[in-house]
Formats: structure tokens, C-alpha cells, sequence
């Protein structure tokens, strides 16, 4: 399960940096870009990035060893 996490984290963190090469591409185009578009896929990368690292940190399925009692 540790493995499936961290490979869709992979994957959003791919996205995410989809998102910000077409928002860079699309500002140095030159009809511009759409604010709203950019804000929308700049907001989006953010999202993808958060869920990614999430995703990394969180434990899948049952751990090897319990954790210790403090």
C-alpha cells in the first residue's frame, strides 16, 4: 500500500508542475494568459502539491512493528 501512496503522490507532483509549466507558457505567449485560468491552475498545483506530500507522509496499511508505548 506504501508503494500505491507514494506512486499517485509521484503523480500529482507531476500535474502539479504541468500546471505551473503552462501557466509560465501561457504568460510568456503572446496573446497572454487568462487571470482566472492562471489562478485556477496555480491554486490547483498548490492543492496536487498539498494532497502529494500528504499522501507521502501517511502510513499504508498495517505498520511492521507497533509503535512503542510511551
Amino acid at each position: 500500500m506504501k508503494i500505491l501512496l507514494r506512486s499517485v503522490s509521484v503523480v500529482m507532483w507531476a500535474i502539479a508542475a504541468f500546471l505551473v509549466y503552462a501557466v509560465i507558457h501561457a504568460v510568456a505567449s503572446p496573446g497572454g494568459a487568462r487571470i482566472g485560468v492562471a489562478i485556477g491552475y496555480v491554486a490547483g498545483a498548490i492543492v496536487l502539491t498539498a494532497v502529494g506530500v500528504w499522501l507521502w507522509r501517511v502510513r499504508g496499511g498495517s505498520p511492521e512493528t507497533p509503535a512503542p508505548v510511551a
